[in-house]
């Protein structure tokens, strides 16, 4: 693979190199290049997922490395001295340092990786470097599910693989070549014989917490449409994401789609821009009282996907959480079920809730004053209001109608690129643009109850989802991201006021889809939405079997057929004995010796068991020509004719010295099948 061409051979290889990658074309030293181009193929099809997520000039290099290496194939050049692939190997180190300040870590490894196998394709010469290059992709190929792990990444992991085993097997022949479509389908049976493992070590191996190969990458840091605060705007980039937060199946009815109500970060503290969490010490804080009716509680499975906070989403109210496979999660005071580590990777967990229920009776004005405060200097108008509406009312509940009958009245609209506010937020919205979505209505609302001395706090969540009428599931995506308001009243304690209502019920009633549709309409009704579906049904099984088979369904599983497994030593025991009972019955299969099965031979029986079917048995001992006298007497002429055709051929097959043809294999069956006794 690294020999010179010999004069004026070049144009004559460039044509052969160009035919088919398999079949008897050529010479050794065609059959060389052949080979090498199959491999590449392999290369190509191993680094192509994980290509797209790195450095652009790491692509670059790369592809550099490969075409070159494509141009000494095709043209039988030398490959590059040692000293060329050592400054190559010292410029591509000196690049990865200077763009990671390190060599360590997920990111640098890649890259490293991808380019040294770019390098590693200009030393190809001996048998040896072939299989180097073939498990370095192996290895390239298990980096690829760092980026996604869905089943069209599974399906085209798969598809590489299968390339890769046939150029394994591709450099195993020696001297006779094998056709390519044998190869492919001597790799398929070996990839097929292997799934029983496969599947044994999926079930067994010790499932790990955390995210795949250690610490998540820079990428899923943000992938949440929420954040730790909150300033009116900042949602809006979300607005027309369809990524999926997570995914809900009922055990019953569901609530209808303007009860959906997922809670997330509760924000308390009001600085005249931003809304933050509320700090408060434990010993300030009282634990609300939670009441609510005798019915009973609405149970659900939530699919949620990583988002490196710990915010667990649920519906108000949740009283009780299950099957998650991490420590408890904690309730708070303001209704916010979060976890005791980042959600660094799909989790699944089991929820009941309330949504009859009165939160915080027993709050008092001590407990509520962090609820009432204000940044002074900021505001004036909607203090001025607040102030002349006090003066006018005294019902709290009244003045929230009040506020709301303002937005439903006074030019207010809703729209997704509201104009910029300034330092007075929330006098600039309520007199002057009087135009935003959730955040504005939710922060502007907020501010107005705080000036009229009603306790008021920002909800942020996702509001509504979108059913799947394939497998009865809600999937809540980033764009259904949504913020409201709760006041506090006396008699009823914390109560939702969602502004966004007053302005465009439709958001709430039927979800966010219909404000990124145009005019309000589902798009794309009929065989294309059907598919979509379809596809999203397949994806979340996929999710739900595969990716989301964690500790506690391993458990599950194993404890459904009498095994209660508790620590991960157990089950490296439990996969031990399995393997070793596995590869037991796969050696005794294959090991027992087995005589060769004559195609001759099974010929000749099958003629055999059809005179059985009449009476005539062969002896053992007898021959062809013996069992065909006795025949005689009892065929028919037709019959007898056939059966002396059939012995006539079988002997000269048999004792004629010379091997079988295809041809006369196929005759012989011909006559056989076409025999009746």
């Amino acid at each position: 693979m690294g020999r010179a061409s010999l004069p004026g051979l070049a144009p004559i290889a460039l044509r052969h190199s160009l035919k088919a990658l398999g079949g008897q074309l050529g010479d050794q030293w065609e059959r060389d290049r052949r080979d090498t181009l199959f491999l590449m193929s392999a290369v190509a099809l191993a680094v192509l997922p994980g290509l797209f997520h790195l450095p652009w000039w790491v692509s670059v290099g790369f592809g550099m490395l490969f075409l070159w290496r494509l141009g000494l194939i095709f043209s039988g050049r030398w490959l590059p001295r040692d000293s060329v692939r050592w400054l190559a190997a010292i410029a591509c180190t000196t690049a990865v340092w200077a763009h990671y300040r390190t060599l360590l870590g997920r990111e640098p490894g890649v890259v490293l990786l991808v380019l040294f196998l770019g390098l590693k394709l200009m030393e190809m010469r001996a048998r040896r470097d072939l299989f180097v290059v073939i498990f370095l992709c192996f290895f390239l190929l298990i980096t690829s599910f760092f980026h996604s792990q869905s089943m069209l990444a599974a399906a085209f992991a798969g598809l590489a693989v299968l390339v890769l085993v046939t150029a394994m097997i591709t450099m195993q022949f020696g001297v006779r070549e094998q056709p390519v479509l044998r190869r492919f389908r001597s790799a398929g049976t070996l990839m097929l014989q292997a799934l029983p493992l496969a599947a044994l070590m999926f079930a067994l191996f010790p499932r790990i917490q955390g995210p795949l190969w250690g610490a998540p990458d820079a990428q899923t840091s943000a992938r949440t449409g929420l954040s730790e605060s909150m300033q009116p705007g900042t949602i809006a980039s979300l607005s027309s994401s369809e990524e999926i937060a997570f995914r809900v199946s009922f055990e019953g009815k569901p609530p209808p789609a303007k009860a959906l109500y997922w809670r997330g970060p509760v924000f308390g503290r009001f600085d005249g821009a931003q809304w933050r969490e509320l700090q408060q010490p434990l010993s300030a804080q009282t634990v609300p009282t939670l009441t609510h009716g005798n019915g009973a509680p609405l149970a659900y499975r939530i699919t949620l996907e990583p988002h490196q906070r710990t915010w667990l989403f649920a519906l108000d109210a949740p009283v009780a959480a299950s099957e998650l496979r991490m420590d408890a999660p904690l309730l708070r005071p303001d209704l916010q079920l979060v976890s005791r580590e980042p959600i660094a990777e799909r989790v699944r967990y089991r929820l009941e809730s309330r949504l009859d229920y009165r939160l915080g009776l027993n709050e008092t004005r001590f407990t509520l004053q962090p609820w009432l405060e204000l940044p002074p200097g900021f505001n004036p108008r909607t203090l001025e209001l607040a102030q002349r509406w006090r003066n006018e009312e005294s019902d709290d509940a009244r003045l929230v109608e009040r506020a709301l009958a303002l937005f439903r009245e006074a030019p207010f609209r809703y729209t997704m690129s509201p104009p910029v506010l300034g330092r007075h937020s929330a006098d600039d919205f309520l007199f002057e643009t009087r135009a935003g979505f959730c955040e504005h209505y939710a922060s502007a609302f907020s501010v107005l109850m705080r000036a009229l001395d009603i306790p008021a706090r920002v909800v942020t969540g996702y509001q509504g989802g979108e059913r799947n009428p394939i497998d009865d599931t809600w999937t809540v995506r980033q764009a259904d991201a949504h913020a409201w308001a709760e006041v506090w009243l006396a008699d009823r304690g914390w109560v939702r006021v969602d502004p966004t209502a007053a302005i465009a019920p439709e958001r709430i009633e039927r979800g966010s889809r219909v404000l990124r549709d145009a005019g309000g309409q589902r798009a794309q009704i009929g065989l294309l939405e059907r598919a979509r579906f379809n596809l999203d049904a397949i994806g979340n099984a996929w999710n739900q079997w595969m990716l989301s088979y964690d500790s506690v369904r391993q458990r599950q599983l194993l404890g459904a057929i009498g095994l209660a497994l508790t620590d991960w030593q157990d089950l490296v025991g439990l996969m031990a004995l399995a393997l070793a009972l596995a590869i037991g019955v796969v050696a005794l299969i294959t090991l027992h010796p087995r005589r060769p099965r004559d195609p001759l031979q099974q010929c000749y029986g099958e003629f055999c068991a059809q005179l059985a079917e009449i009476g005539i048995v062969r002896a053992r001992h007898e021959t062809p020509l013996q069992l065909l006298a006795r025949a005689g007497a009892l065929l028919d002429a037709e019959g007898a004719a056939q059966a002396r055709r059939i012995v006539a051929l079988y002997n000269r097959l048999r004792f004629g010295g010379e091997a079988a043809s295809a041809r006369d294999m196929a005759d012989l069956r011909t006559l056989i099948r076409a025999f009746r006794p």
